[in-house]
């Protein structure tokens, strides 16, 4: 078939994943973004995970009771804010409705399966384009502080094993061999899964990196553009107002994070994806001999301590506080906490020196998984709602999108992702 044109809203991730793919399969593309550059936002300063071991949502059953303790306690992993009700009515009753075990297990495999893909399109697109972005392929450590979490760790693992799941069990030795520098909590710790297939890295570095690729072959960026509105030609999706000009364009990919409702609830598409605020602390290991070589997972507390090249990456905390950045102080005591529980003789030397704290806002779907595929408008396509599998399942999502736009056949079932499921 012959290319279309193709305008995509947003440059993070999804959005310029999907420009690259879409490119390479013929199309005529162009990306719009409101920030000067790619990747400003959620895609910033994110864990750096690339992490199908970790495909299971946020909505886990149980979760209604972590949120309602949450309001009363400043220290929780997963906190709701008061002020963010109201507007979460509609989104929150869902997110709630879909925590019970038959939707969760559909979306923990729904998640592996693309995340699994999106791997493989994440290596194919490293490899050929010669990306660089402090990446690791070590694995993941995920660390358990007793029997009981061992055992559910295992449990969880050996059921995505029968969807291709590699993981490995170790005991205390075998998870201090693999990462010397937990040597000091040893004590506290009973063993560990490996994930050997997961990976790390910069998001943001990784972003950019193809942002430039896809501009030197083709892809238009337009920077500082804020897109207004829709426009809508008799329930067709025909184009765009921005505040300087109307633009038709064949067709329209919004990949635009958790904004993306906004856009779309005017012409009676009612996008159940809100925003859930993730923080992270950046530090400067540039003068360490000795220092972390794989990341980290802790489930009991809610964080992820990730090695960029020579820096550590602190990631934790899912706070729902509507569309407020703020970094609010108690939050970033409570990741340098976090450091102090893991790695207590690095959180001594590194809290001293240079601190890059930073909160962005993941795009949540109620249900726990993305969107991707056409809208019930012809002409309107979407890839948003990864939540904290953004960099993991960028570049299948945008490979999965582009063919669905294509008419090629896909590698996976889109069905689980459709953009019409609700």
């Amino acid at each position: 078939m012959s290319g279309k044109e193709i305008l995509i809203i947003g440059a993070g991730l999804a959005g310029v994943a999907t420009a690259w793919q879409l490119h390479q399969r013929g199309h005529t593309v162009t990306v719009m973004d409101a920030r000067d550059q790619a990747a400003m936002e959620t895609s910033f300063a994110n864990a750096g995970a690339l992490t199908p071991s970790q495909p299971e949502p946020w909505n886990a059953p149980g979760v209604h009771m972590e949120l309602a303790k949450s309001l009363l306690g400043q220290h929780s992993a997963m906190k709701l804010n008061w002020l963010a009700l109201p507007g979460l009515i509609g989104w929150g009753l869902r997110f709630l409705a879909h925590s019970g075990r038959k939707p969760y297990t559909a979306a923990t495999q729904a998640n592996f399966a693309l995340s699994r893909y999106s791997i493989d399109e994440t290596r194919k697109a490293r490899d050929t384009l010669g990306l660089a972005f402090d990446n690791l392929c070590n694995g993941t450590l995920k660390l358990c502080r007793d029997t009981a979490s061992l055992e559910a760790t295992i449990r969880a693992a050996k059921t995505l094993g029968e969807q291709g799941l590699s993981y490995e069990v170790l005991d205390r030795d075998g998870l201090i061999a693999a990462e010397p520098q937990l040597a000091p909590i040893a004590d506290q710790l009973v063993g560990a899964v490996r994930f050997p297939d997961d990976e790390s890295g910069d998001a943001h570095a990784f972003t950019q990196a193809l942002a430039r690729e896809a501009e030197a072959a083709g892809v238009r960026f337009e920077w500082n553009t804020r897109i207004d509105a829709l426009m809508d030609r008799a329930g067709k999706i025909v184009g765009v107002y921005t505040s300087e000009e109307e633009i038709e364009v064949d067709t329209i990919v919004l990949a635009g994070g958790h904004a993306a409702w906004r856009l779309l609830a005017p012409h009676g598409l009612h996008l159940p994806v809100r925003p859930v605020k993730g923080y992270s602390l950046t530090l400067d290991m540039s003068g360490l001999n000795d220092r972390p070589h794989i990341p980290v997972v802790d489930e009991s507390l809610h964080t992820m301590i990730t090695p960029m090249g020579d820096r550590l990456r602190v990631a934790g905390t899912a706070e729902i506080t509507g569309e407020n950045t703020d970094l609010i102080p108690a939050r970033i005591e409570n990741l340098k906490h976090l450091l102090g529980e893991l790695y207590p003789e690095l959180a001594e030397r590194l809290l001293t020196a240079d601190i890059q704290p930073w909160a962005g806002l993941r795009p949540v779907s109620a249900d726990g998984r993305p969107f991707i595929g056409e809208t019930r408008a012809p002409g309107l396509w979407l890839n948003v709602g990864h939540g904290h599998l953004g960099w993991t399942q960028a570049m299948g999502s945008g490979a999965l999108l582009a063919d669905l736009i294509t008419g090629n056949e896909t590698a996976i079932d889109p069905s689980p992702y459709a953009a019409t499921r609700f």
